[in-house]
């Protein structure tokens, strides 16, 4: 047991070292290198703030209370088994905690100190969890490791970040399930749904032939996605938005990037204009919500309707669905909209207009060349006319340039493939009632999360994932990205401490 005395000396010993500190500090003064003093300095303050926490613990006791045991639920006193000294690493080093040791008459031990102070079931503190987990989301393991090491002076091995963010990532999905919706005057009138896949490098034991079938046949192979070789994460967004209408002509400027200096600085002069007047930008996403799931489309369909059903319990807002055309998308999406009984509520279910675009450029530079003229005409007048919902007619002359003209394979090739785009996705391309309704017609909040949430981590050079060890990255990136990390962490230490210690409360009580 500490005593007053125990506790004055230590006090004692940390001023004595902080004055040496300051003291070393003057004798430097016209002789060291300021980086040399940043250095030295850094590292006698973290083995100070070490001993501190050292004097923290010691004060802290060992948990042992002669007179007054730790109790069984029915009330049986515990049996003192002696002490235990146990590491714990901090984020200014490594200590050790002496813990008083209890047992029940079937063995199962108990330790009073580990439920005072919430220690971690690893020696790993949790600030250092974060910490290590922050930085591992964002690069090679052993990249952010050598980082920490460097920084702390620590000899962590590279595998640290692999083992500890797999227990860490399984609490992802319970913090978002039990999180609240956002504020409802921080919402728009309206809910956006996309969805798209990314490849991910799999590990050879665990490639395509071993991995679980799909319920929904894939026409085609996702995109970034080679046979045997990758896995296709399906990522998710939903937000909400307010609507603004727009008229085609506006589009299809910004398609072809026509719009003028003086017009773009117009437009953000407009745009301060209604920050400055407290107005929301119309089609913003608000609330945006990502994630990335290696389970397949099914799942990630539920976890979309699980989404709007939190942030939007009354079920009053009318909801946008924004896609691609991968069909096997569309497919998983409908069924899950149908399960759920949502048919009334989606208004749209609206294709991608950049892909749409680059289809009509395909067949525009098929038949013109790059260098001819005539081709941003062509395509100009195309796209127009789509925007204006006039898809059936630009079918119906691609399909005449077919039969009236005398095509090279090339250019018959892309006129094929763009009517059995169009033809496939005609339902999705009311592009003049979409505009008319302020709708977004593009899928840029999926696109980016595609590649910020999975490519810039998940395809670095020369990366190969296990699915267990991708998707618990792809967990943590999620949280990440979505601005929850504080929260998330706040959540999960709490999460530990029930699992660990709430029969521990009880039996302490």
């Amino acid at each position: 047991m500490t005593t007053i005395y125990d506790q004055e000396a230590n006090v004692c010993k940390l001023k004595n070292e902080f004055a040496a500190i300051l003291t070393d500090l003057h004798h430097a003064v016209g002789h060291e290198q300021i980086c040399e003093v940043e250095k030295t300095l850094f590292r006698r303050i973290q083995q100070l703030a070490l001993h501190c926490m050292e004097a923290f613990v010691q004060q802290s006791g060992t948990g042992y209370q002669a007179d007054n045991p730790p109790r069984t639920a029915d009330g049986k006193p515990l049996t003192f088994k002696g002490y235990v000294r146990s590491p714990y690493f901090s984020i200014f080093g490594e200590l050790t905690i002496k813990r008083a040791a209890y047992s029940s008459a079937t063995n199962e031990y108990f330790y009073p100190l580990d439920v005072q102070l919430n220690l971690p079931e690893h020696k790993y503190s949790y600030l250092l969890d974060k910490w290590i987990l922050a930085r591992a989301a964002e690069t090679d393991f052993r990249e952010a490791i050598d980082l920490f090491n460097e920084i702390f002076d620590f000899s962590f091995c590279p595998s640290l970040p692999q083992r500890i963010g797999a227990t860490v990532a399984k609490n992802v999905d319970t913090f978002y399930e039990q999180s609240a919706p956002p504020p409802a005057p921080s919402e728009g009138s309206h809910l956006a749904l996309s969805a798209d896949g990314k490849g991910v490098p799999i590990l050879k034991p665990e490639r395509q032939d071993q991995l679980p079938t799909a319920t929904t046949p894939k026409a085609r192979r996702a995109k970034g996605e080679k046979p045997g070789i990758k896995k296709q994460a399906v990522v998710t967004v939903d937000c909400s938005f307010e609507p603004g209408s727009r008229a085609p002509e506006d589009i299809v400027k910004a398609l072809l990037n026509e719009y003028t200096s003086a017009q773009r600085q117009h437009a953000k002069a407009e745009q301060q204009q209604r920050r400055e007047a407290g107005q929301r930008e119309p089609r913003v996403a608000m609330n945006k919500h990502v994630r990335a799931t290696l389970h397949g489309k099914d799942e990630a369909m539920s976890y979309l309707m699980e989404r709007v059903r939190r942030r939007d319990a009354t079920g009053e807002k009318p909801i946008v669905v924004l896609l691609d055309g991968d069909p096997s998308l569309e497919n998983a999406l409908r069924r899950a909209v149908k399960t759920y009984h949502l048919e009334d509520r989606v208004q749209a279910m609206i294709l991608d207009i950049i892909h749409v675009s680059e289809y009509v450029w395909d067949v525009g530079t098929a038949l013109y060349g790059e260098k001819d003229g005539r081709r941003i005409l062509w395509v100009r007048a195309k796209l127009l006319s789509i925007l204006n919902g006039e898809a059936g007619r630009v079918i119906g002359g691609l399909k005449q340039i077919i039969t009236k003209k005398s095509l090279r394979p090339s250019q018959l090739y892309a006129l094929e493939r763009a009517i059995s785009y169009f033809e496939n996705h005609r339902q999705m391309m009311d592009y003049d009632a979409y505009l008319a309704k302020g709708y977004p017609i593009a899928t840029g909040w999926v696109e980016g999360a595609c590649g910020s949430l999975v490519k810039d981590r998940m395809e670095q050079s020369g990366m190969r994932w296990s699915l267990r060890g991708a998707q618990s990255v792809l967990n943590q990136r999620a949280v990440k990205k979505n601005n929850d990390w504080e929260s998330f962490w706040q959540f999960y230490i709490n999460a530990e401490k029930n699992r660990l210690y709430a029969d521990s409360y009880k039996r302490a009580a």
